[in-house]
């Protein structure tokens, strides 16, 4: 019930406009699946969206999302995890993806109470460089948002003496309401990796070797940095 999957699918073809049309067109019964949602919640302090900017669902849509949620619920807080695109020319497929960036980063600015910006060119070369990864798949990146997102909403769902919730985090954050573009780090940086050729594979890593099916080997790799989030 609160899954929404349009009848003529396809998504929006890397256009801003495109998303933002779909979202006008379906905006009943996406609000529909929110208010249920969030009638159902003990106290309801706010949301959480994760999309990109550079194509044409997560940016078009994403903004107008972004506008309806600040609309029907203005006292509650907005918080996105964004995923900036790759800037290098080589890298990118998305032509467009500048003007999409542009139209998503005024909505970010406006209708977000807080923006983790998530870059993808980084997020690559973490890939690449720290955990080893020649290729890196769209699961081994997005494992690795997943991890930045956990950890970075640790505080909310384990009791503690500071940041038991959204508001006391994100106020430590954001000096001013317009500044609420967030940075992150972490350490250590890990991935699993299920490949039969992975590291232990022949049990020379002091234990017995394990079948195939059941050999998660992990990639680790040191970084500087330890705090969670910086402005």
């Amino acid at each position: 019930e609160n899954v929404f999957v349009a009848e003529d699918g396809g998504g929006a073809g890397n256009n801003w406009a495109s998303g933002f049309r779909q979202g006008e067109q379906h905006h009943e019964r996406v609000l529909d699946m929110v208010d249920r949602e969030s009638d159902n919640s003990d106290s309801l302090e706010g949301f959480v969206m994760a999309h990109s900017i550079a194509g044409g669902t997560g940016s078009g849509m994403g903004s107008y999302l972004l506008e309806a949620l600040n609309d029907h619920f203005p006292k509650k807080l907005v918080q996105t995890y964004s995923v900036f695109p790759n800037w290098e020319r080589n890298q990118s497929d998305v032509v467009v993806q500048p003007y999409n960036s542009v139209l998503t980063l005024k909505r970010l600015t406006l209708n977000a109470d807080a923006v983790v910006v998530l870059d993808n060119s980084a997020l690559n070369r973490i890939a690449v460089d720290r955990l080893k990864i020649e290729n890196p798949t769209v699961d081994q990146i997005n494992s690795l948002v997943a991890t930045i997102m956990a950890a970075s909403t640790t505080t909310l769902r384990y009791p503690g003496y500071m940041n038991n919730d959204l508001i006391g985090l994100l106020a430590s954050l954001i000096p001013t309401p317009r500044c609420h573009f967030l940075m992150t780090g972490y350490t250590p940086m890990t991935i699993a990796d299920d490949r039969p050729g992975g590291p232990d594979a022949d049990g020379s890593g002091g234990g017995p070797a394990a079948p195939a099916a059941y050999r998660p080997a992990t990639r680790s790799a040191s970084v500087r940095r330890t705090t969670v989030l910086d402005v």
